[in-house]
């Protein structure tokens, strides 16, 4: 990657001197895109700094680059949800596409809910959580065979665990790593239990 184009996304700047952000994007769609030696694009760096601005402006010129992933199969919504940049997840859950975006996995099957729960980003978790409603499609186990809310249980994240099963209260019984379900995960959280408890008691009250 240019030089100049890595400090542009760190400092979120689309112009300095003779170097234009636009005129580089526009060659780049033509003839490939530059990236780090992590296989990062200017949106992933931008996303791990921060910069919500310029993370706007460069999916008005480029939006394609919304679900390029990098070596690891991360895209820049991956990066921002693990770093907790609220603002750029926002950002970027604004753009078309962002029910695609939301479903994508890295390299180890972690969706963007994954990060948010594992890196403790509870704003970012509500709002990955607004956009996922199929809990079939929308809560998948990584291959570890860790949903996200069997790392809420076994973190003890309870703010998480109780916007999760807000919206999908069936996930407590699904098995995850040693066949262990959310709830097993939360017996060792002894406060945790209670909520993931009341989540399966109600539900199957609902559809007795």
């Amino acid at each position: 990657m240019d030089p100049r184009m890595y400090i542009a996304a760190r400092e979120g700047s689309m112009e300095d001197g003779d170097f234009s952000l636009f005129d580089h994007l526009k060659r780049e769609e033509e003839n490939g895109y530059q990236i780090t030696p992590k296989g990062n694009t200017i949106l992933h760096v931008a996303a791990h700094f921060g910069q919500r601005g310029f993370v706007g402006e460069v999916l008005k010129i480029t939006p394609a680059l919304l679900c390029y992933k990098n070596k690891k199969n991360e895209t820049a919504l991956h990066i921002a949800a693990n770093l907790g940049q609220s603002e750029v997840v926002s950002e970027l859950l604004s753009i078309e596409g962002k029910e695609t975006l939301v479903r994508m996995t890295d390299d180890i099957g972690d969706t963007a809910l994954h990060k948010a729960v594992r890196s403790g980003h509870i704003d970012i978790v509500r709002m990955l959580v607004k956009l996922l409603l199929d809990p079939e499609h929308d809560f998948p186990a990584n291959k570890a065979g860790e949903t996200p809310l069997y790392l809420a249980a076994e973190s003890g994240f309870h703010d998480a665990l109780i916007e999760i099963l807000n919206v999908c209260k069936e996930l407590t019984y699904v098995a995850g790593p040693s066949n262990r379900t959310p709830l097993h995960a939360a017996v060792i959280q002894e406060h945790m239990g209670e909520y993931l408890l009341d989540g399966f008691i109600i539900y199957n009250i609902e559809n007795d």
